[in-house]
């Protein structure tokens, strides 16, 4: 059942990626008709003051500052920008939508190399050496306690004994000093032990490495990590989507709109999932046809 979804999962995310940059494509094309040209451009000004609009709502900013950008969308720079920012929103979300599609290829190929019972083995394993080290950092450090709590008897035998030397200045006196250090030293190695063991390559186990050879990475060693993204430039979206929020104050002039494109796809030569190296070839091959 599982990889029944996570297969309708790949089919799903790469239909979704085509579409997305179909979409984007046609936004750009030159064979749109006037007509065509001139209703995309009347939608998409609306659109974009909308979104403007409805974000820099959201963020609280003044009235004043709303008044601004309704004047400054009506001269010849805002009128560029509202002709931009859809595209740019398109761009924006055919990029998502590919690496929608290679997280999901890669989760498919991730559920075919791992398998439940290798969870519970690493699960097990994991567990078994943090009670065992924790359960020994608790010992350690109850004895470093016990001889802090003794130093004050040590105390006791030490000014006796200089009592019985006469008040001289003898090795005894030293004594508690160096018990109420052993005890802090002690406790202190015990924390440390409590600490998680660093990652060591050279411990690692034969199916961790063939995760890694497989995957990229081991997945159950590194839960949160994802996939790389299809293209270099992994921030691109971002910076998109943070340029079209920033203009609602920063008013870009034309020449300051970046150039929207389809950014280059990486290479999926040394890409260890097979099934992400087969979406990155696709997407390569959908990008030279568009560029005929």
């Amino acid at each position: 059942m599982i990889d029944n979804d996570l297969s309708r999962a790949v089919t799903n995310t790469q239909a979704a990626a085509t579409a997305a940059v179909a979409a984007f494509n046609a936004s750009t094309s030159r064979e749109f008709s006037e007509g065509q040209q001139s209703s995309f451009t009347t939608n998409a000004r609306a659109t974009a003051a909308a979104s403007a609009t409805s974000y820099a709502t959201q963020q609280g900013v003044s009235e004043q500052r709303h008044i601004n950008y309704r004047l400054w969308v009506q001269s010849f720079d805002g009128q560029k920008y509202c002709d931009w920012a859809p595209r740019a929103s398109l761009l924006s979300q055919a990029i998502a939508a590919r690496n929608e599609a290679i997280v999901a290829a890669w989760r498919f190929d991730a559920s075919q190399i791992i398998s439940s019972a290798h969870r519970e083995a690493f699960t097990t394993s994991q567990l078994g050496t943090t009670a065992s080290r924790s359960q020994r950092s608790r010992s350690i450090r109850r004895g470093g306690i016990a001889l802090i709590l003794l130093s004050p008897v040590v105390w006791v035998f030490a000014y006796f004994f200089v009592l019985v030397t006469g008040g001289e200045v003898s090795m005894q006196a030293i004594l508690p000093i160096a018990w109420l250090l052993l005890g802090t030293g002690v406790v202190f190695a015990g924390v440390r032990m409590a600490r998680p063991l660093p990652d060591d390559g050279s411990d690692a186990t034969t199916a961790s490495v063939t995760r890694i050879a497989l995957l990229g990475f081991d997945p159950l060693s590194e839960p949160a990590r994802l996939p790389r993204t299809w293209t270099e430039d992994s921030k691109l979206g971002e910076r998109l989507d943070q340029f079209m929020r920033d203009a609602y104050t920063n008013f870009p002039t034309p020449s300051e709109l970046p150039v929207l494109r389809i950014p280059n796809v990486r290479s999926g030569r040394t890409e260890a999932s097979i099934q992400v190296r087969a979406v990155l070839e696709q997407f390569a091959a959908t990008d030279a046809l568009n560029r005929v």
